[in-house]
């Protein structure tokens, strides 16, 4: 709160003291008059104000005349000095030139004061050396320190201001000094305070010297002034050059030649101004060495011995590479493009060297008139993007954003785009995130769709640096988009490989979503056959996978990744470690499908023992239940030996031993009895007219009977329909009988094989006998026809058929 009521206090101040001094001004109403700056004029009679019209909110500089200084003078001299105030400021506004203070806006009086409006200045040369006299406001002036080039450009302007003046004006100044000189905001300096020239045409009037001899405000001063004005009331050309030689001493020194007022001490003035001309001044050595000797030509009594403005334009030490270089610009302008061309060009090698505030106020405001000439572009803009590296950020958005911006959207000459993406380094250093969306964003999708393959491979190798200055909304729906647009349109391999590479690079700077969904799901799509291409593309992969923040999900990789990098590996053309840097990827992204995968399966399984196979990890109790319905006692097993594996290494010690399973899906349980074949059966039927069924029922007719005939007794023990056979149990096991569910059938009976004592135990498959018998050979013992029977000929199953 104390900030907020500081800050109105001064705003108050500032509008309370600006009300007294323009009160009753015309000039109020069409300028707002802002803070005070500066002061200029002869005594600094003048007090310099920034201000801003109205209208077009063109900026201005308001001096301003506060007649109360005169209050001390009597009503003639005041009379006399507001005259010599307003003769200055009527010829000021007469003379245009660039050495000449700009009038903007001509005098408006009241009772008060007296005030015009120029083109913004920064203050007078004397402000800038040092002296603030009547200036409110002195932080502007201490920040701005002349270099000695600024000084060395500045005196040579002024000498092209005073040849003007004597050669195209036919005017005197006759009050040159460092009050009467302006800087304006570019840097140049400007010819000031008129109110005393003279005029060089016929009539000639004489000249008025009383002011030497009866001091009033504003009057010139003689330490400034060439002793023939004071002491012999004549002038000419060589007067202004005795106040350039002075000028330019008290320059270089800071310092003022040590005269005594010629209105006070005649005599002493005339003593040291004799002096003067035969020493030199006592700080000469602050004056550079290509400049002393004229400069003690310059301070001569004698006004037929000081050098004239040409022959001082001339000197070595106006000659300066630099020095002729910006004199030339500021005239270039109207010449043809060849000599224009030309002449860029060697700026671009010296443009550097210049001090930035001469580049950006002085060289800047030339270069960017070009720009209405469009085949002139190219050759400005380098310069004014080695300007723009120098700026600050409000200096770039000040002075050169405005210029550029349009330049931008040209099309044509394609050097410009070129020029624009080899410095845009420049631009993305000194643009806000604002600027960069408005400006450069539309320049690099302009470049994207261009036909120039180098524009097109510039503006891929600068994307990744814009993308921090972008949203996510830009990124995802603009710039991506895009960039693989272009990757699938192009014929060009080199534009495929940046488009990928670019696309990688953004891997850093974008959201993980965006990367999965809008990059590596776009890669499979890509034409994929050159080697760098693919190189590419798998570089890409390998920086989504390993980037912190980012990663591929395993159904990504598994789905859409590793189909895609399998065919890469048979492709013609790529060397060993290409090849194996596509293997190693694939092994990567398949080793984290297999811990992530692994590691999800077994969180759902109770661990188990050291067993490896699924079985020893499947509850024995479920798959118990799982059986139940079919009446299988603990003991039993329910595959048989249908599901042994023939790989069994030993077999088991013991009928209740476990046996070792190779299939992991077995699940374990004790064996039961193993069913034992008969015989070695021939599958191989030919085809009859009977079925199967009409063939069963005559061989078991046949067996009754040759049953009864052969071995006549007790006929068997009928089975009820439906009732499960039993199935001895193991060997030494002393259980019960185990009925079977392969055993149940629809026939009635169990049927003993032919040749089979009665003492022998029933066949365990009942009906599932072979259809066909199993003859006997003839001297063997009944016992083992059942293992050692051949196989029936084919003539002895057609016989047997037959009958």
């Amino acid at each position: 709160m104390d900030a907020i009521n500081k800050f109105y206090s001064s705003v108050s101040q500032t509008v309370s003291t600006l009300s007294s001094v323009f009160l009753g001004n015309p000039l109020t109403k069409e300028y707002d008059i802002a803070e005070h700056i500066g002061s200029a004029g002869t005594e600094f009679i003048w007090k310099i104000y920034t201000g801003c019209k109205r209208s077009t909110k063109e900026p201005a500089a308001i001096f301003v005349f506060d007649k109360k200084q005169l209050e001390l003078f009597t009503k003639d001299e005041r009379e006399e000095i507001c005259e010599n105030v307003r003769r200055g400021v009527v010829q000021l506004t007469k003379i245009r030139h660039p050495q000449v203070l700009t009038v903007q806006h001509a005098m408006e009086e009241s009772r008060d004061t007296i005030a015009f409006a120029t083109e913004p200045v920064v203050a007078s040369l004397a402000n800038l050396l040092g002296n603030t006299t009547n200036v409110a406001n002195t932080g502007l002036l201490a920040e701005y320190k002349l270099s000695e080039f600024e000084t060395r450009f500045g005196v040579y302007e002024l000498l092209k201001g005073v040849r003007f003046l004597h050669d195209e004006a036919q005017l005197l100044h006759r009050n040159l000094c460092t009050e009467n000189i302006i800087v304006n905001r570019q840097g140049v300096w400007k010819l000031f305070g008129f109110g005393y020239c003279w005029n060089k045409r016929p009539p000639a009037v004489p000249v008025a010297n009383h002011h030497f001899k009866t001091r009033l405000l504003g009057n010139p001063a003689s330490r400034w002034t060439a002793p023939e004005l004071v002491l012999e009331n004549s002038c000419n050309e060589a007067t202004d050059i005795y106040s350039l030689g002075v000028l330019i001493y008290t320059i270089h020194s800071r310092e003022i030649i040590p005269t005594p007022d010629a209105a006070t001490d005649l005599y002493g003035y005339k003593q040291s101004v004799t002096k003067l001309s035969n020493q030199g001044p006592a700080r000469i050595g602050a004056v550079p060495e290509a400049l002393r000797a004229d400069l003690k030509k310059m301070l001569s009594v004698n006004p037929q011995a000081r050098p004239t403005i040409q022959s001082l334009l001339q000197i070595s030490y106006f000659c300066d590479t630099y020095v002729q270089c910006l004199d030339s610009l500021e005239t270039l302008f109207p010449k043809d493009n060849l000599e224009k061309s030309e002449f860029y060009k060697r700026l671009s090698q010296i443009i550097g060297e210049f001090p930035h505030r001469v580049r950006l106020h002085r060289v800047l405001p030339s270069l960017v008139k070009e720009f209405v000439n469009c085949s002139m572009i190219p050759f400005v803009l380098t310069n004014i993007l080695t300007v723009t590296g120098s700026c600050t950020r409000s200096e770039y958005m000040q002075h050169i954003s405005a210029h550029l911006r349009p330049v931008m959207l040209l099309e044509e000459p394609v050097q410009i785009m070129l020029i624009f993406f080899q410095n845009l380094d420049v631009l993305l250093k000194v643009c806000p995130t604002e600027e960069v969306r408005a400006s450069i964003l539309p320049l690099v999708y302009k470049a994207l769709e261009a036909k120039s393959q180098q524009i097109q491979e510039l503006c891929l190798s600068i994307i990744p640096s814009i993308v921090v200055h972008l949203d996510k909304a830009t990124i995802k729906g603009g710039l991506v988009p895009r960039v693989k647009a272009l990757c699938s349109g192009t014929n060009l391999v080199s534009v495929r490989v940046k488009c990928l590479l670019c696309l990688g690079q953004l891997a850093t700077k974008i959201e993980k979503w965006v990367m999965i969904d809008d990059i590596v799901a776009y890669l499979p799509s890509v034409n994929c056959r050159e080697p760098a291409v693919i190189m590419a593309i798998v570089g890409v992969y390998k920086i989504s996978f390993v980037t912190e923040g980012l990663g591929i999900p395993k159904d990504v990789l598994a789905c859409k990744v590793l189909p895609h990098l399998f065919p890469m590996t048979i492709v013609n053309g790529l060397t060993v470690q290409q090849f194996q840097a596509i293997i190693s990827l694939i092994k990567e992204f398949t080793r984290k499908i297999e811990d992530e995968q692994g590691e999800k399966l077994g969180s759902k399984m109770v661990p188990s023992g050291s067993g490896n196979s699924l079985s020893e990890k499947l509850p024995t109790s479920d798959v118990r239940s799982s059986f139940a319905g079919l009446q299988i006692e603990g003991g039993s097993d329910p595959y048989g030996d249908f599901m042994q594996s023939s790989s069994v290494s030993a077999p088991p010690k013991s009928g209740t031993e476990q046996r070792t399973l190779t299939s992991p899906l077995q699940p374990q349980f004790p064996p039961a009895q193993s069913l034992q074949l008969t015989g070695t059966l021939n599958w191989n039927v030919p085809p009859v007219a009977t079925t199967a069924k009409e063939n069963s029922n005559k061989y078991n007719s046949m067996q009754q009977q040759n049953t009864t005939t052969q071995n006549p007794r007790k006929p068997e023990t009928v089975m009820p329909f439906g009732q499960q056979p039993m199935l001895p149990a193991a060997a030494g096991s002393g259980s019960a009988m185990v009925p079977h569910s392969w055993l149940t059938t629809s026939a009635p009976l169990s049927v003993k094989p032919s040749g089979m004592k009665s003492t022998e135990a029933t066949s365990p498959y009942g009906q599932l006998q072979p259809l066909i018998p199993l003859p006997t050979k003839s001297g063997q013992s009944s016992s083992k026809s059942s293992v050692t029977s051949p196989m029936l000929s084919k003539e002895d199953i057609m016989e047997f058929l037959t009958k």
